[in-house]
């Protein structure tokens, strides 16, 4: 083998562990976070319905993708390591699958976004009105829901009249809950007082919206990210398994 191939080779397969390293890594990133979606499915599943258990079946897709990745990106690294043309076709053809597959399910996403928007937005309101008991109460609709207005400065779903008919107005009597409060130990925050100053105003539809918007950039750029890697792996691996031919 000539040096130049030698040296060809040998930067090809620096760059196919380092990027499969990174993929790895992104792998067990990805598997903990379906754990964590799997774990805190019961509670999703209070806040924003049974049509949320589309989330959750995301759990589960990021626990086997996420096992799939960090599994391939050490095949990838083996194949480097060993020159094994049989491995480096086999990361090829896998992580080619994974990646039309995100591109896939990202153009569902965004087709069906409104749609999806509409449908949890009308059930995490039922459920808003029918499983939310109070502030501090310690089943999951309240426990979320408490949670979510106070982080995100917000009352109710689109506003402090989503609570008007509940089952909390008829078990407290009052208007909104003390989370919905800037000051929910306050004297001022009596429940029945639904001025701009004792009270957030805003939605938590709104609130999360703008936070997602806010915080798309990084998302989408993220995204991307993952895609440049594993769109380099696959085109390293390609290149690697391609050179191995010739020179075998």
């Amino acid at each position: 083998m000539e040096p130049q191939t030698q040296s060809i080779l040998f930067c090809m397969k620096l760059l196919m562990l380092g990027v499969n390293a990174i993929i790895s890594v992104a792998g067990f990133v990805l598997l903990g976070f379906g754990v964590w979606v799997k774990v805190h499915g019961d509670s999703v599943l209070q806040i924003l319905g049974s049509h949320a258990g589309h989330l959750l079946s995301v759990g589960y897709f990021c626990i086997a993708a996420g096992c799939c990745i960090a599994v391939l990106g050490v095949i990838g690294c083996w194949g480097a390591i060993k020159e094994s043309k049989l491995l480096l076709m086999l990361f090829f053809i896998a992580m080619s699958s994974i990646f039309i597959g995100e591109i896939i399910s990202a153009a569902v996403v965004l087709i069906f976004r409104s749609i999806i928007t509409t449908v949890f937005k009308a059930e995490a309101l039922q459920l808003l009105k029918n499983n939310y008991t109070g502030f501090g109460d310690k089943n999951f609709a309240s426990y979320g829901w408490d949670s979510i207005m106070t982080t995100f400065h917000c009352c109710g779903l689109n506003n402090y009249t989503d609570f008007a008919g509940s089952l909390y107005q008829s078990q407290k009597e009052r208007l909104y809950p003390k989370s919905c409060c800037r000051k929910p130990f306050s004297l001022e925050c009596n429940g029945i007082d639904t001025t701009s100053n004792i009270i957030y105003t805003k939605g938590c539809l709104k609130s999360v919206t703008l936070m997602i918007k806010k915080n798309s950039a990084v998302i989408g750029g993220v995204a991307i990210a993952i895609g440049l890697i594993e769109l380099t792996a696959i085109v390293i691996s390609l290149m690697l398994f391609i050179n191995l031919f010739r020179t075998a």
